[in-house]
């Protein structure tokens, strides 16, 4: 039973259904216990009202029953003979009883009210199964209302339950509406209190599905763009392959369309790894990590292209250091950090990966000797597909992207400075795992 609409009919309908037998129930009682206290009262009352009587008792006048006997009346002398009795051939009562009692006459219950007086003993009698049926008679009168009120209380719950959910229904309707480009904002205009959070948190999930969806075209139109470069390259190395004269010529134009096919090949890389990273569309797994071992790892991806530059790549790292991080993508910032610094520092350079940690930060330092970032420059550096127009080394722009795009998943800060001995020091402050 999923339906909340269901369950607040069941669980109202319920209730009143139950408030209105309990209540029909509790006010059967009271009345049938109001009644015998008036039954009673008339009782008395009868008894008082024939006080002065007692001396006139042959010549009391007692109206004819139709049906049932309602009351019977004796009346005693102060010798104890009996000189009254409304009702001759009903059963007796042989001696006058003081006050109310309850007397089983001939298999009857009946209740009695005596008084004594100056001139004798007054007794009204009246049978129990007449009380009990005038009693029961008023009470059905009262609870009848009650009862036909039911029904009339189960229909205002309805349309109160269906009236409340109403504008639950209009804003299911408003989003059954969208498509995939309506993201505009849902309107929380004269909604209940109750709906205006959700609301809210759907206007949030449309503002990122926005800007999620605005990333991806600007980032598939920048990536169209860029592919566009290399593989025009691809297409004239080919062409100039097919048309050398010589042996020689071949050489080198095959040599050219290998660099070509390299870059084409790191660009796609590069790409495919940033749209992996999107902090909008990334969801890795996260985990308690070794920042040394992952440091170590990067260090001897890059190993290989440093050795071909007669870069000295070293590693400062301390021991025991832990995040809570996406192993393969942390792996994948320090591999961008690392590969950056060993292409743009001179051969016989030198870069270091450092780590050490703060009270809340574990810090990873990347240190080369290279021509470094001006100023300027070091927020630039972070768009995608940006290159500063005065490097000679080739590439697609895209490393600090991915850099900064990893960071951001990992709640991380990335800054860029003026390494010690020259060159440029990237900084990672990651927080330390608890």
């Amino acid at each position: 039973m999923n339906s909340i609409r269901l369950r607040l009919l069941i669980a109202l309908i319920s209730l009143v259904a139950m408030v209105s037998i309990v209540a029909a129930g509790v006010t059967y009682r009271r009345v049938l216990s109001e009644t015998s206290n008036l039954f009673d009262y008339q009782l008395r009352q009868m008894a008082l009202s024939l006080r002065g009587q007692v001396t006139l008792a042959p010549r009391i006048e007692v109206p004819p029953e139709q049906g049932d006997v309602d009351f019977v009346v004796q009346i005693w002398d102060l010798f104890g003979a009996r000189v009254y009795l409304s009702r001759p051939g009903l059963p007796l009562i042989n001696q006058p009883i003081l006050g109310y009692a309850d007397l089983d006459l001939g298999g009857e219950g009946w209740r009695a009210y005596g008084l004594r007086t100056a001139q004798g003993f007054i007794q009204i009698a009246q049978p129990l199964r007449v009380r009990e049926s005038l009693a029961r008679a008023a009470a059905l009168r009262v609870m009848i209302p009650l009862l036909l009120l039911l029904p009339i209380m189960i229909a205002a719950v309805i349309w109160i339950v269906g009236r409340g959910l109403g504008p639950l229904r209009q804003v299911a309707a408003e989003v059954q509406r969208r498509d995939a480009r309506s993201l505009a904002p849902l309107s929380a205009e004269n909604l209940p209190r109750e709906i205006v959070p959700l609301v809210g948190e759907l206007n949030r999930l449309l503002a990122r599905l926005h800007s999620a969806f605005a990333t991806q075209r600007a980032f598939i139109a920048d990536a169209a763009h860029e592919l566009r470069s290399p593989l025009t390259a691809l297409r004239l190395q080919a062409q100039l392959l097919d048309r050398a004269p010589d042996e020689a010529a071949r050489i080198d134009a095959r040599s050219r369309l290998g660099a070509a096919i390299e870059r084409a090949t790191r660009l796609v890389e590069q790409l495919l790894t940033l749209a992996r990273t999107d902090p909008v569309e990334a969801a890795g797994k996260f985990e308690t990590v070794e920042l040394a071992q992952v440091a170590a790892e990067a260090i001897t991806d890059c190993h290989a292209m440093a050795l071909n530059r007669s870069i000295e790549l070293a590693l400062d790292a301390e021991p025991g250091l832990k995040v809570h991080a996406d192993r393969e993508a942390l792996r994948t910032l320090l591999r961008n950090l690392l590969d950056n610094a060993v292409r743009y520092t001179p051969p016989g350079g030198s870069v270091l990966a450092r780590t050490r940690a703060t009270a809340e930060h574990a810090i990873l330092e990347i240190s080369d000797t290279g021509p470094g970032i001006a100023a300027e420059h070091r927020q630039r550096v972070f768009d995608r597909f940006y290159r500063h127009t005065a490097t000679t080394e080739t590439g697609s722009g895209l490393g600090l992207s991915i850099v900064r795009a990893i960071a951001e998943r990992h709640g991380a800060e990335v800054l860029l400075e003026d390494a010690p001995g020259g060159g440029l020091r990237v900084t990672v402050r990651i927080p330390r795992s608890s």
